[in-house]
């Protein structure tokens, strides 16, 4: 799969990149920001894995900003915290989007990506 993972925790994208990079092509970016402006230019990736606080740009903001894009493009939201706006957008959405609790494992990723893969 290719997969894109934001996180602004650099230690949270280096654990994924190293738990997926073997059997995914993985690209990932700490600065949400940053990964919009590729995400712009490249928006092939089966699935997006993020983080949903982080600074300059929120979660359901990003996810906003890739649906007027790619409104199919599949999500896995990592966070402790969603908000009643996020979910409304997951409403609205047709894509696939899991969201999972931090402290993440990886077990729950796997599951997530699985479920993916049947619908791709």
């Amino acid at each position: 799969m290719n997969i894109l993972i934001i996180d602004d925790e650099k230690s949270i994208t280096d654990a994924l990149t190293e738990f997926l990079k073997e059997a995914n092509k993985v690209t990932c970016f700490n600065d949400p920001l940053e990964a919009w402006g590729h995400y712009k230019d490249n928006n092939c990736y089966d699935v997006v894995i993020m983080d949903f606080l982080m600074p300059h740009l929120r979660g359901d903001a990003l996810i906003e900003k890739i649906f007027k894009l790619n409104p199919d493009q599949h999500f896995i939201v990592i966070s402790g915290f969603f908000t009643k706006e996020f979910i409304d957008i997951l409403k609205r959405s047709n894509a696939f989007i899991k969201m999972i609790d931090k402290p993440i494992s990886p077990d729950d990723i796997n599951s997530a990506l699985e479920t993916i893969k049947k619908l791709n």
